[in-house]
């Protein structure tokens, strides 16, 4: 292949590298995590890229090295290293070096910060709300399921992989188009905004999601809904003064579980034995004079 005519990824071939990345942690190892699902995703561009065998050799050893990041997230990595690598091959050879270099730091830079990020949007904040959102619609009577739970799952998983197909496209889209300036935008699509909102979000669905699991106590007694309400408040100013305070969220978690199994069988555990029945059993005659024959 002539040196004069450089080659270039047209859309065909960024489709079909998006479609490959949703295989990332098909081989995932302890050893080299994601390394393995990187090759897998670029390989056809590099086959494209690089005429020869020992080039695409040198460039699948490159993209074999350590590399651990969010699933999710790691599209904004993989668009960004398809447009370098494309990038590269229309450089002249001796500057081909520099820019390996920097594709390698460009990988190495950010897949830390977006592992964080996309650990406390997905698995901290997206999956729980889209779980919440999933039972209150169910709850609220909005689908007529009578009894036909398996919406549950269907509609969590519709409502989730909105979000993530979402993210994952948009993360591929922009990181090929912006190169090794992609780690400067991510401020631009509002991720933190995001993962506030939806927590608040949250919080508002799980109240809601307890009026709707007590209606039938709230038509018969109100005072024990209040209680119940109260106690749900009471949880959620817990986990925002340890959040200022810095307390481990999860150990208070497992308090509150624990505080809200002795609420719950406290009238069993504190009531005194009922002995008056005992008192008022009648003797069986039929019984006793069995038992006189006997002896």
């Amino acid at each position: 292949m002539p040196e004069d005519k450089p080659v270039s990824l047209n859309r065909k071939d960024l489709v079909f590298a998006f479609v490959r990345s949703f295989f990332l942690q098909t081989v995932w190892n302890f050893e080299r995590y994601l390394s393995y699902g990187v090759a897998f995703v670029l390989l056809p561009a590099i086959k494209k890229l690089h005429p020869t065998q020992e080039e695409r050799s040198q460039a699948l050893s490159r993209h074999l090295e350590y590399f651990n990041t969010h699933p999710y997230m790691a599209s904004f990595v993989l668009g960004a290293v398809l447009r370098m690598e494309e990038e590269k091959q229309q450089l002249p050879k001796p500057k081909q070096k520099q820019k390996e270099e920097e594709i390698s730091a460009l990988k190495v830079g950010m897949m830390g910060p977006i592992a964080a990020m996309g650990d406390n949007l997905f698995w901290a904040t997206v999956r729980p709300y889209c779980g919440l959102l999933a039972v209150t619609l169910v709850l609220s009577s909005a689908f007529q399921v009578k009894g036909q739970y398996w919406v549950v799952p269907l509609l969590f998983l519709i409502v989730y992989n909105v979000a993530h197909v979402g993210v994952r496209l948009t993360g591929f889209i922009q990181g090929y188009r912006k190169s090794d300036q992609v780690v400067l935008s991510l401020r631009q699509y509002g991720f933190q905004e995001a993962i506030r909102g939806l927590k608040l979000a949250s919080i508002v669905l799980l109240g809601v999601l307890i009026v709707f699991v007590n209606l039938s106590e709230l038509e018969k007694e109100m005072g024990l809904f209040v209680l119940k309400l109260t106690f749900f408040t009471a949880i959620v100013g817990l986990f925002t003064f340890a959040l200022h305070r810095k307390i481990s969220p999860s150990q208070l978690f497992y308090a509150v579980v624990l505080f809200a199994l002795m609420l719950a069988f406290w009238p069993d555990l504190s009531a005194p034995p009922q002995m008056g029945h005992l008192g008022s059993l009648k003797p069986d005659p039929i019984a006793a004079s069995a038992l006189l024959k006997t002896k």
